[in-house]
């Protein structure tokens, strides 16, 4: 809703008016200002006269009144009041309701779309997991943070790009080679390729096999030879059953970038040349990096983190993560070939690079997100520092860090100590299967589901119960998956919201008809739950302005709850089938809190379900 604009509107003009020019502050730091609080004392707020009361040397309550006085009221703002300093304004309920209601219908799917991007093209890389195991629950996190993120952008008018990078070049591939040989295969082969490589590592500890994994390291990174081939074979296999999981949880991608097509390439030699024409780099004559390619000039402070070439020719690991957000942002001009990899069950094709594809116009943005663990948070630094450098202030790269995951009680049934045989890791094939298992047994004892719907929609209920569990959670903080807390369909759950969203469309279903409102409906609105509702559902761009700028799906996840809380709440204490003359209104309460509940359900990549 525009209420917020509106509000910014009256404060600037009045403090221009109050203070003659002479107190200068920008929209953006009243912006910051502005609060939505709770309770009867103000339906939106701002705390700007506490900045303005140090620059004026008077206290904020005398500046608030000032600013006050010169205020113009613009509709649906009908009243302003200081309390302790704050500027507090409240609605005129009826038109407001009005407001909210006629947007939401007007707008439906894209209720809460902001312009944010602008079209700008956005790369946001997840969850590049090693093409030799399954997705353990940590890589799940990475996921589905990538995957809401990338909705949420969207959502926001950014041209996004959801990218997989696929490290098929790594030891690890030389391992597996090594363990694999030509033995049979019985099961998903993400899961064959870890417990193999889990085992190899056993016995190159104990038996010394390191030196046969480095004969087929060597090889491997040759372009023309046996092991390169077959090494991208089962890279390529490994991912396909990955995605097998990815699709389970509506995890989709636009393009995939292997490793091998990288080096065949030669993007870091071109990236490494360009660095050095453009006096961007240059190989150190003395001092402690003497022989080594150093990114930035003699006078800018140096370190190991800025070697991109060793004095002995290897390239260092940051240098080669420099080359390929070079390419990311377009910084280099070269294409990759892409073939057709997979078709995705939303329809859509994901591409991966390849050596005989076809230039296609991925990579190339103005910004770049990478998800990865808290764990690489210096080596993300160290390139988005490199950046500030390469990209002059145009081009930028975000490291959204995130942190563990955990099982908070009970194992995974049906796999005795998860894929690894430690009882610490757990695969996300077995956290779904696990998931659906439960909802059926919670569903069949609270009767929540209906018995026939049981089985078709329990499936749906344990991916939203997942996702929601995970993306609850500030990224940077632990999650502790709490199988109590994830499948509570009475409150602060995904099943919980999707469950209010279910309830809506029982409403709607029963009442039988839908109808554009009349002015004299409106009359029937009170300052009680149905307007603490409503002031909620127009607080929806303000949720994704916030959840977009900051990286935050969390802020998303918190509002379905505070909105599913209080449609429970209205639709308990306000009949809507039995309201009288306020049913036409009530209906279209709920069909607005239907809407928005649908709408922020789908930024978490969470499908709703009619019935439950």
């Amino acid at each position: 809703m525009y209420i917020r604009d509106a509000f910014l509107d009256i404060i600037e003009n009045a403090i221009r008016n109050a203070f003659d020019g002479t107190v200068v502050i920008g929209r953006k730091e009243i912006d910051y200002s502005v609060l939505f609080p709770a309770g009867e004392h103000a339906d939106i707020s701002s705390s700007v006269a506490f900045r303005i009361a140090k620059i004026v040397k008077d206290n904020p309550k005398n500046v608030a009144d000032k600013i006050i006085e010169s205020v113009k009221p613009i509709n649906p703002i009908v009243k302003m009041s200081n309390l302790n300093g704050y500027i507090n304004a409240q609605l005129d309920e009826k038109e407001y309701c009005r407001m909210v209601i006629d947007e939401i219908e007007k707008k439906k799917g894209k209720y809460g779309n902001l312009n944010l991007g602008n079209l700008k093209k956005v790369v946001i890389e997840f969850p590049s997991v090693n093409p030799n195991k399954p997705w353990h629950i940590g890589h799940l996190r990475c996921a589905l943070l990538g995957d809401s993120i990338s909705n949420v952008m969207e959502h926001c008018n950014y041209k996004v790009e959801r990218m997989d990078y696929i490290d098929d070049l790594g030891l690890q591939m030389a391992e597996i080679l090594l363990a694999i040989g030509n033995k049979k295969i019985e099961k998903k082969y993400d899961l064959f390729l870890g417990e193999e490589y889990v085992r190899i590592n056993t016995e190159i500890r104990e038996g010394h096999l390191e030196s046969k994994v480095s004969d087929i390291l060597k090889k491997m990174e040759e372009t023309e030879t046996e092991e390169n081939r077959r090494v991208r074979e089962i890279a390529e296999r490994c991912v396909h059953a990955q995605y097998e999981t990815a699709f389970d949880y509506g995890i989709y991608h636009d393009s995939l970038v292997f490793e091998t097509d990288v080096v065949r390439e030669g993007l870091f030699n071109t990236a490494m040349d360009l660095l050095k024409k453009e006096g961007m780099a240059s190989i150190r004559t003395d001092g402690n990096y003497k022989g080594c390619l150093v990114l930035g000039s003699k006078e800018t402070e140096e370190g190991e983190g800025k070697v991109l070439i060793r004095s002995t020719g290897v390239p260092t690991y940051i240098g080669k993560d420099i080359a390929f957000h070079m390419w990311k942002l377009g910084i280099l001009e070269k294409k990759f070939r892409f073939n057709e990899f997979i078709k995705q069950p939303n329809g859509k094709i994901a591409y991966s690079s390849s050596q005989n594809g076809r230039e296609m116009d991925f990579g190339g943005s103005d910004l770049a997100i990478n998800i990865i663990g808290s764990a690489q948070q210096l080596n993300q630094k160290l390139l988005s520092d490199s950046f500030e450098i390469l990209g002059n202030g145009r081009k930028s790269i975000v490291h959204l860090a995130y942190g563990e995951v955990n099982l908070k009680e009970g194992s995974l049934s049906g796999r005795s100590g998860g894929w690894m045989g430690s009882g610490a890791n757990y695969t996300a094939d077995d956290l779904l299967r696990e998931t659906t298992t439960r909802i059926i047994d919670v569903s069949r004892k609270n009767k929540k589901l209906e018995e026939g719907k049981i089985n078709s929609t329990s499936k749906k209920v344990a991916v939203g119960a997942i996702r929601f569990e995970y993306l609850r959670i500030d990224p940077l903080k632990k999650v502790i998956f709490e199988w109590s807390r994830a499948l509570d369909l009475e409150s602060n759950s995904g099943p919980y919201c999707m469950y209010m969203h279910a309830r809506a469309t029982s409403i709607i279903e029963k009442a039988g008809y839908t109808e554009s409102l009349k002015v004299d409906d409106y009359k029937q609105m009170t300052r009680g739950y149905d307007f603490e509702l409503i002031k909620l559902l127009g607080n929806a761009e303000e949720i994704v302005r916030k959840a977009c700028v900051e990286l935050r799906p969390n802020v998303i996840a918190e509002y379905l709850i505070d909105i599913s809380s209080a449609f429970s709440r209205f639709y308990e204490n306000m009949p809507v089938l039995t309201g009288g003359d306020a049913m036409r209104l009530r209906l279209a309460i709920v069909i607005a809190s239907k809407q928005v509940i649908n709408n922020m359900l789908g930024l978490l990549g969470i499908e709703t379900v009619e019935k439950m």
